[in-house]
């Protein structure tokens, strides 16, 4: 009996000591990793090179991801970026750079989720941003995630995932190279394919725009990502807009064109054509022919009416 009760307080000793011990260390736990793509390499000074920022989520689903790079400002010159093939597919912060800081800031969305690149999935897996840097001096060149970046889990409650940073470091050579590498340029010049084809929808709601008429459009371009778009009322000239866009003509008679535009020049087109509204107007010719038939029949009747 005591060796009974014995034997059962040690199992429930260890099993509250396993509990403990399962409940503490970290297991299975996963973080999400932000790196660069190449994270180091030697350059030349007045050359142009890009680095992609990528992302590992480690088998996790995310579903927003805030970027805030830190990079050498004396040394390097952050020329552009390209969003073509990145998994982030809404943009709420556009990639913004800002040189005299030498930071580099953006807040990209993926509707539904992401969980890392399917087997035999083709394209640039992981792929967050392209950032191009032309070289300015020789010197030590370092690129980094800044604490501020954080990476949101797609679990309906915005989440902070846990999250490991990886940095950069390149090396700039003295002296200019006889073809020094023009990465940008030359990523333009590849790119003739205009941004994908998409729609205009015009919308009214009370919460936007004091309940008036506004357009929402938005597309993507896989090669060196989109640059702006424009919109054309009518007769009205082109202007630079972003979505949503106010409407000048709330009848909305005019004809309405959005224009997307890459980083590359190549353009798509979309347009919105106001459906015909009946007046009085469309219906005058079928009146004049109804009476015209009438008047015919009339005629025949009286004539056959004489005959007979």
């Amino acid at each position: 009996m005591i060796k009974n009760l014995i034997s059962k307080n040690k199992i429930s000793c260890i099993f509250v000591f396993c509990f403990v011990l399962f409940s503490v260390l970290p297991f299975g736990a996963r973080a999400a990793i932000l790196y660069f793509k190449p994270d180091s390499g030697k350059y030349y000074q007045d050359e142009t090179f890009s680095v992609q920022l990528m992302i590992d989520t480690e088998e996790d689903c995310i579903n927003t991801v805030k970027g805030e790079i830190d990079f050498s400002k004396d040394v390097l010159e952050a020329v552009n970026f390209a969003t073509g093939n990145s998994i982030l597919t809404i943009w709420l912060q556009t990639p913004k750079i800002d040189q005299n800081l030498g930071k580099i800031s953006f807040i990209g969305g993926i509707p539904g989720g992401y969980c890392g690149p399917l087997p035999g999935e083709p394209g640039e897996l992981d792929l967050l941003l392209k950032i191009f840097f032309k070289t300015k001096r020789e010197g030590m060149a370092n690129l980094r995630f800044s604490e501020e970046s954080q990476v949101l889990l797609n679990d309906g409650l915005g989440t902070p995932a846990k999250l490991t940073i990886k940095g950069a470091v390149f090396t700039i050579l003295p002296g200019i190279p006889e073809i020094p590498k023009k990465e940008w340029q030359e990523e333009l010049e590849k790119d003739n394919i205009p941004p994908e084809p998409f729609e205009i929808e015009i919308h009214r709601t009370p919460e936007i725009f004091e309940g008036k008429y506004f357009i929402t459009f938005f597309t993507f371009d896989k090669q060196t990502g989109l640059d702006y778009f424009e919109v054309k009322e009518g007769k009205r000239n082109w202007e630079k807009a972003e979505s949503p866009y106010l409407l000048e003509d709330q009848d909305l008679k005019s004809i309405i064109k959005v224009k997307a535009v890459d980083k590359a020049g190549n353009e798509r087109l979309a347009e919105y054509i106001p459906p015909k509204k009946i007046t009085w107007k469309d219906w005058l010719p079928w009146l004049i022919l109804i009476l015209i038939v009438a008047s015919i029949i009339y005629w025949l009747w009286k004539i056959y009416t004489k005959k007979h």
